[in-house]
């Protein structure tokens, strides 16, 4: 299907995202990944803006946003297997990148794991998980650390596996089918659905859900040269995903050197000048010690969690500890000139 373009940037924009698609959603891009080609529309020339043809594909399905649709699943599992086989300079270039997403909506959390193999700069294997508002990561054998989930950085966001597919336009019927344990329909494609055409060779498959309309798998291989690749490379790069376990529960354990999460614990009335972090709660109140010292006694066994030993207080210090099953909460309360002074620090069991 031949389109004369009328809109032409909206057109150039969206092959550039195309073509650049993988470098964007990639951070440390291994060699192999597509390079900024040339994109196809209005080129400029010394006598001005010249218009040309895009040939897409001649299918129905026109889809353009590859995550649409997760949001609504109470939970699944997304894997996405990433390899190139090629060559590079005259060198072998062999290598893969898995990348595993579990993500529960209620209660909200999310784990990534990606495993590298081959010819990649930085093997080490990533992982990152969002459990109670807290953000953990582990690269390699380094130690795991934790911090706030950051507006516009949460996994859902930046590593949804799903978001780093390419759109497809006029991808053809194929039948319908039952994959993963989801009605979908079944289309296939070439290059023509990335306006590649003339650029590379892609063939490729998509299965969509007849109910709910996200992608349940996809797989294209897409052969080039240096002109779609750059660096002097040539190969063949695939993408394989898979979308498993849909509206099922989704449950992960944490590493055991991670950080204790947010501090879920309720808040004197007054407080002010609130700081929450991973592992610590802290904020100012006008209370007096003794009414927050009986404010955490009463507030914080009915959270579930148990008293250990008896609370320590004094005219300046109310000390009280507590247990939850590997979990530990100890809240502090001190008094002084500046008024009342609420800190409550998670921690892990040694036992």
């Amino acid at each position: 299907m031949t389109h004369l373009l009328s809109r032409r940037w909206t057109i150039v924009l969206f092959i550039l995202c195309n073509l650049l698609a993988i470098i964007a959603c990639q951070p440390g891009a291994a060699v192999g990944t597509p390079a900024a080609t040339p994109a196809v529309g209005d080129q400029a020339t010394p006598e001005g803006p010249l218009t040309v043809e895009v040939v897409f594909g001649p299918g129905s399905l026109n889809l353009t946003e590859p995550a649409a649709g997760l949001s609504d699943l109470s939970g699944y599992k997304a894997t996405l297997i990433l390899s190139f086989d090629g060559t590079q300079a005259g060198q072998s270039q062999q290598w893969s990148r898995t990348y595993v997403m579990l993500a529960s909506q209620e209660p909200a959390a999310r784990r990534l794991t990606i495993e590298k193999a081959g010819d990649i700069s930085d093997p080490n294997q990533v992982f990152m998980a969002e459990v109670d508002g807290a953000a953990y990561e582990r690269r390699g054998e380094n130690a795991c650390t934790a911090s706030v989930i950051q507006e516009g950085s949460s996994l859902a966001e930046r590593w949804e596996p799903a978001g780093f597919l390419t759109g497809v336009i006029g991808a053809e019927e194929a039948g319908s089918e039952t994959v993963n344990g989801v009605a979908a329909s079944h289309y296939t494609f070439d290059e023509r659905a990335f306006g590649q055409l003339g650029v590379a060779k892609s063939t490729g498959e998509i299965w969509v859900a007849s109910d709910g309309g996200y992608i349940v798998r996809y797989r294209v291989a897409t052969e080039g040269n240096a002109d779609y690749f750059g660096e002097d490379t040539e190969g063949t790069i695939t993408w394989d995903y898979e979308l498993t376990d849909v509206n099922q529960p989704v449950t992960f354990e944490l590493p055991e050197d991670c950080p204790a999460g947010m501090v879920n614990a309720p808040l004197l009335p007054d407080a002010a000048v609130v700081v929450n972090m991973p592992g610590v709660l802290t904020y100012d109140t006008s209370s007096s010690l003794a009414e927050a010292g009986a404010f955490y006694q009463k507030q914080i066994p009915d959270l579930g969690w148990e008293l250990l030993g008896e609370p320590s207080i004094s005219d300046s210090m109310v000390l009280l500890d507590y247990t939850q099953g590997d979990k530990t909460m100890t809240v502090i309360i001190t008094t002084g000139d500046a008024g009342t002074k609420v800190h409550i620090v998670l921690g892990r069991s040694q036992e």
